[in-house]
């Protein structure tokens, strides 16, 4: 098992982590550095992503546009009206609107009184046992996106296309835009139930479709690659909901692109979507209170779902058979595949470590090990340098693996009792074979000020790897780490030709001391 203490020293206050060469992370002096600058590849362009612009419109505005259309009591029936509330606002709030009716007849009202205080006892109930249904759809959001400060944060989503060069961002303004490199066109997606948004997934092999989960549903968008359009109409957008399943906080798609999972932490099943038919199968399992994390495996053969409670299954694809792990320090709050499918990282809420699973043996369903292995430990830490000091470590907010299974990000939870606001980004070289390794190769550090929201590897990075940081401001930078994958030199024998074409030198003024090992 390793640790934080046993990797190079994060880098100085005022200093930028710009990239990773020759096996060390390269620091540049943040008073010296161009505006978000990052070293430029050869044959590689980065997307321009510019930050929301647009006027942002408060919720008391939406709530009140969206009253001066909805149906009134007077102006049709009551029974209209109640089956609009129920569809809206949802079933607690039909009961209190009908209970609450003056013009309503006396059975009725007494009726939705006495039912009212029946599903009131059963939430109290339900939420004795699960906390988290207590929670508001925006409050149960911020606690299980992937994001630190959902609520807050400028950027609440980001999404890489998986074969082609461009990406999704959603913004709190309830936007949703498409960066493409190269291209000056930015698509912006609007939608009247596009509210709330949690997450966003690329269809594979697809170059148009884009789903997008949201607090009361979930949005499949087919964007145009070739329209010049920057306002695709609603029209381009399918709304997928199912009753009781919602807010959606994850979305994962087979590898395939054949089908699409979602899930939400109110609902104890997955929803399987047959999305060109809009139809949709559960898979349901009584126990944990909800689906919070889900994740398909890189060949498509298994699916990780975690609950908000302290259990996680992992489904066998074929068969929709599962196993159950339990006995967790906490509720799993992230997790992530090896490229091969044979290794799952994971973590919880209430422990500062990481935790592997090994599927490679055969003697159960999905050929996962009985219990899992604690590999690496990051609890806090305060590392002195030569003025003051930093806390780097903590409990784990989320964590990506590239597709290369030669680099792994950690990011962590602000922790207010330490003054630890989680602003640096951990970064492990890993190995596969012969058994897995973690071995912490140093921290990303940006802009003085600036605290990273999400995180996210670029698929299919023919230079290494491309990290993706989104900050709680809105920016997004690119960390690119140049390696040569084991697998390339292993395969070809030699180094290929887009390895032997270096980046554009940094400028020497520039340079801060290397992140390498004292």
């Amino acid at each position: 098992m390793c640790s934080l203490a046993e990797g190079p020293p994060p880098p100085a206050e005022g200093c930028i982590t710009v990239c990773e060469e020759n096996g060390d992370l390269v620091t540049i002096q943040a008073r010296n550095a161009p505006v978000n600058y990052t070293p430029r590849i050869a044959g590689f362009e980065y997307p321009s992503i510019s930050t929301s612009t647009e006027s942002l419109c408060s919720l008391a505005s939406d709530e009140a546009a969206q009253s001066a259309f909805q149906p009134h009591v007077d102006e049709v029936s009551l029974w209209k009206q109640a089956w609009y509330t129920c569809r809206v606002h949802g079933l607690t709030e039909m009961l209190d609107e009908l209970s609450k009716n003056e013009t309503a007849p006396w059975p009725v009202t007494t009726l939705a009184c006495g039912c009212l205080t029946t599903v009131t006892m059963v939430n109290l109930f339900r939420g004795s046992l699960y906390p988290h249904l207590m929670l508001s759809p925006e409050e149960m959001i911020h606690e299980f996106s992937a994001a630190k400060d959902w609520q807050d944060s400028e950027i609440r989503a980001f999404a890489w296309h998986q074969h082609t060069n461009k990406c999704a961002v959603a913004w709190k303004d309830n936007t949703i835009k498409i960066f493409i490199s190269g291209s000056d066109v930015v698509p912006t997606l609007k939608h009247r139930q596009q509210r709330g948004v949690s997450c966003l997934a690329w269809k594979p092999l697809s170059a148009t479709v884009l789903a997008v989960g949201c607090r009361g549903c979930i949005l499949i968008w087919h964007i145009d690659p070739n329209s010049l359009s920057t306002r695709p109409t609603a029209s381009a957008a399918q709304v997928l909901s199912h009753n009781g399943h919602a807010p959606i906080t994850c979305l994962s798609w087979d590898p395939r692109g054949r089908l699409l999972v979602s899930s939400s932490p109110r609902d104890t099943a997955i929803l399987v979507w047959d999305v060109p038919r809009e139809a949709c199968v559960p898979l349901k399992r009584t126990s944990g209170g909800g689906v919070a994390l889900l994740r398909y495996s890189p060949d498509s053969s298994k699916l990780f779902a975690s609950s908000p409670s302290q259990v996680f299954r992992v489904w066998e694809t074929r068969t929709w058979t599962c196993e159950k792990w339990t006995q967790l320090s906490g509720r799993c709050k992230s997790a992530c595949w090896s490229p091969d499918g044979r290794f799952l990282l994971f973590c919880t809420e209430d422990e500062p470590a990481i935790f592997a699973l090994n599927f490679i043996h055969s003697g159960s369903k999905t050929g996962g090990a009985e219990s899992a292995i604690k590999c690496a430990d990051v609890s806090e830490l305060f590392i002195k340098d030569e003025i003051y000091g930093t806390r780097v470590g903590g409990l784990i907010q989320d964590m990506v693996w590239d597709n290369t299974g030669e680099r792994l990000a950690v990011l962590f939870k602000s922790n207010k009792e330490t003054g630890n606001t989680g602003e640096l980004i951990a970064l492990f070289n890993t190995r596969l074979t012969p058994t897995l390794q973690l071995i912490p190769s140093g921290f990303v550090r940006g802009e003085p000020g600036e605290v990273p929201e999400l995180i996210s590897f670029k698929p299919n990075f023919n230079h290494g790897a491309l990290l993706t940081i989104c900050w709680h401001s809105g920016k997004v930078t690119f960390v690119p780490l140049l390696f040569i994958p084991s697998s390339t030199l292993a395969e070809n024998g030699r180094i290929p030709a887009h390895f032997t074409q270096k980046s554009t030198p940094l400028p020497q003024e520039l340079f801060s001391v290397s992140n390498s090992k004292k």
